[in-house]
């Protein structure tokens, strides 16, 4: 049985890849400055979702704490931003700030869906 949670993060995890798509080809990114922290905010609350919607998942042997949150977030975040790092999606004026900046802006919106998302559960 496929719980509303996966079906939740599949909706999500979708249309985010959409707009990701959408401002790549049409260089939001660097037209509009505020776009870049919506996405890393977006971004991290996707990854809460992703671990609570896994552990819904009979076979898949997670739970969602915060440990396992803290956990995939960092591990994704760190994926991410080697990956701009190796593909040059950076400016070396500013990729220590920038990086930082990212990582905040996403663990601030994981944390806020993580958080939610146990305090709904509990319910």
């Amino acid at each position: 049985m496929i719980h509303g949670i996966v079906i939740s993060f599949l909706v999500f995890a979708s249309f985010f890849a959409l707009v990701h798509a959408i401002a790549m080809t049409l260089s939001l990114y660097w037209y509009y400055w505020w776009f870049d922290i919506f996405m890393h905010f977006w971004g991290g609350a996707l990854i809460a979702l992703g671990v609570h919607a896994l552990a819904t998942i009979d076979w898949f042997q997670i739970r969602p704490t915060s440990k396992t949150f803290l956990f995939t977030f960092f591990l994704i975040a760190l994926s991410w931003e080697l990956f701009e790092w190796y593909t040059d999606l950076y400016d070396p004026a500013v990729y220590f700030i920038d990086t930082t900046q990212d990582v905040l802006l996403g663990l601030s919106g994981g944390l806020l869906a993580h958080f939610g998302l146990r305090t709904y559960r509990m319910k």
